[in-house]
C-alpha cells in the first residue's frame, strides 16, 4: 500500500504542470506603436527604392530591349508635290541691268568658294557608305572572297533599330553576302532588302547593334530634298564617286531639267550638269542646302554625255525607295510609254493618256493584248494622263488584282476606245 502511494505522489508531482492555466502576456501598446511605425516607414522606403531603380532601368531596357518595337516600324519617305506649270505672262519688257563682275579674282577667292563648297558637303558625306558584295568562293592568288561588285550609297533613314542604306543593284545583284564601309573606314555586315531592276537601285540594312557607338556618332543621315524645285542654272554639288574616285567632291551648275527617261512602268525627269565626271561614276547630287536632290545615274543619256554627271530626279524616286525599304514588292505592268500633250491630243482627236511605246515581254500587259501604239487613257478606273500619275496608281494595287484598262487603238480609220483586263504581277 505504501509503495502505491509514494508512487501516486510522484505522479502527481511529474504531471502537475497540466494543471497551470496559461495566460496571455499583456499588450504593450508603446511597443505596439513603435512596430507599426517602423512598418510603415520600411514601406514607405521600398516604395522610393523601387521607384529608383525603375527609373534607372526603364531607359537600359528600352535601349537595349526597344528593338522588338523599332521592328514593326515601317520606313516613311515625306513626299514632294510636282511643280504646277505655269503660264508666263505677258508684260512690259524690263530694262536691261548691268551687273558688275569683279575682275580681280585672286586664288584665295576661289580657295575660298571651295572651302564653302566642302562646309555644304560635309554633313552629307558622313551618310556615305561603300557597299560592295562578296560572293561565296576564294580567289586562288590570296584565299580571299570574290567581289561581286561595288557602287556608293547613302544612309536615309535609322530608325534606333536598323541603318536602311539606298545603293546601286550592282553592288548585291550577284552577291552571297554584303558588306558596307562607313565613313570611318569601319566594315560591317549588311543584307539586302529589295531591289529595282528598272532604276537599278537597292535597299540593304544594317542592324544598329553590330555598329560600334563611336561609329554611330560619325555617321549622319542624308536628308532628300525637292527636286521639283529645280531650274537651269542652279548650283549643285556632286559626291560619293562622280569622278571615279572615292570620297570625292565636284561643284557644277544644273544644264537642263527636262530630259526624261523612260523605265517599266515609269518615266523620271534626269538632271544634267556641267560636271565632269567618270562614266561609272556613282553617288548623289546636292543642292547649296546639302539636301540631296539627285542620285547620279551615269549610264543614261547619249554616249557622247557619258563623262557629263547626270541624276535621277529624287522627288519622283521616293515613293519606290520607301517600298524598296520596307521590303515592299514593286508593281508591273510592263509598258514604256511618254506624256501626250494637250496639243497633240487635240490634233489626233484623242483623250490625253499614255503612248505606249514598248511593251515588255512575257509581262502582264503584253499577256492581255496591249500593243505598242495604244494610248492609255485609264487604269483601274482612274484617268492617266502622265506616267508618275500611271505608277502611283499602279502601286496602290497588289500583286494578283485584275484591273480594268482603257486604250484609245488606232483602227482602219480613227482612234477607237478598247477595254482590257489584265492581271498584275511583281517583277
Amino acid at each position: 500500500m505504501g509503495d502505491r502511494k509514494e508512487a501516486s505522489n510522484r505522479d502527481t508531482e511529474e504531471y502537475s504542470f497540466i494543471k497551470e492555466t496559461i495566460k496571455n502576456r499583456p499588450v504593450n501598446r508603446k511597443q505596439l506603436l513603435v512596430w507599426a511605425v517602423a512598418a510603415a516607414g520600411g514601406a514607405v522606403l521600398f516604395g522610393v527604392v523601387a521607384a529608383i531603380a525603375f527609373s534607372l532601368t526603364v531607359p537600359v531596357a528600352e535601349q537595349y530591349l526597344g528593338e522588338t518595337q523599332s521592328q514593326g516600324q515601317e520606313v516613311e519617305i515625306p513626299k514632294d508635290k510636282p511643280k504646277e506649270t505655269v503660264q508666263p505672262q505677258q508684260t512690259d519688257t524690263p530694262t536691261p541691268q548691268v551687273v558688275e563682275v569683279p575682275r580681280n579674282i585672286t586664288l584665295a577667292d576661289y580657295e575660298k568658294i571651295y572651302n564653302e563648297i566642302l562646309s555644304i558637303a560635309e554633313n552629307p558625306r558622313k551618310a556615305l557608305v561603300h557597299v560592295w558584295g562578296v560572293q561565296g568562293e576564294e580567289d586562288l592568288l590570296d584565299n580571299s572572297p570574290l567581289s561581286a561588285g561595288e557602287s556608293e550609297g547613302i544612309i536615309i533613314e535609322n530608325n534606333g533599330s536598323e541603318l536602311y542604306i539606298l545603293t546601286g543593284l550592282a553592288a548585291v545583284s550577284e552577291a552571297d553576302a554584303v558588306k558596307v564601309s562607313f565613313v570611318d573606314g569601319t566594315v560591317v555586315q549588311a543584307s539586302q532588302l529589295k531591289s529595282d531592276e528598272a532604276t537599278g537601285l537597292a535597299v540593304v540594312e544594317v542592324p544598329a547593334a553590330t555598329v560600334k557607338a563611336a561609329t554611330l556618332q560619325k555617321i549622319a543621315v542624308a536628308e532628300l530634298g525637292n527636286s521639283y524645285s529645280l531650274v537651269q542654272g542652279k548650283a549643285v554639288i556632286a559626291i560619293g564617286c562622280p569622278t571615279g574616285y572615292n570620297d570625292s567632291v565636284a561643284y557644277g551648275n544644273v544644264t537642263s531639267v527636262s530630259n526624261k527617261v523612260s523605265v517599266t512602268d515609269m518615266e523620271y525627269n534626269l538632271l544634267t550638269t556641267d560636271i565632269l565626271g567618270s562614266s561609272g561614276g556613282s553617288g548623289v547630287l546636292l543642292d547649296t542646302t546639302g539636301s540631296i536632290i539627285g542620285i547620279i545615274a551615269m549610264s543614261y543619256g547619249p554616249e557622247d554625255t557619258q563623262t557629263m554627271v547626270k541624276a535621277l530626279s529624287i522627288s519622283q524616286l521616293k515613293p519606290l525607295i520607301e517600298k524598296l525599304s520596307n521590303g515592299k514588292d514593286i508593281l508591273y505592268m510592263g509598258i514604256r510609254g511618254w506624256e501626250i500633250s494637250e496639243e497633240t491630243a487635240e490634233r489626233m482627236e484623242i483623250s490625253r493618256g499614255i503612248f505606249v511605246d514598248k511593251v515588255e515581254e512575257n509581262s502582264p500587259a503584253m499577256e492581255a493584248g496591249i500593243q505598242k501604239g495604244d494610248v492609255l487613257i485609264t487604269f483601274n478606273r482612274k484617268k492617266i494622263h502622265t506616267m508618275q500619275r500611271f505608277y502611283t496608281e499602279l502601286q496602290k494595287c497588289e500583286e494578283g488584282q485584275k484591273v480594268e484598262a482603257v486604250v484609245m487603238r488606232r483602227g482602219t480609220e480613227d482612234y477607237g476606245r478598247t477595254k482590257i483586263n489584265l492581271t498584275l504581277d511583281v517583277r
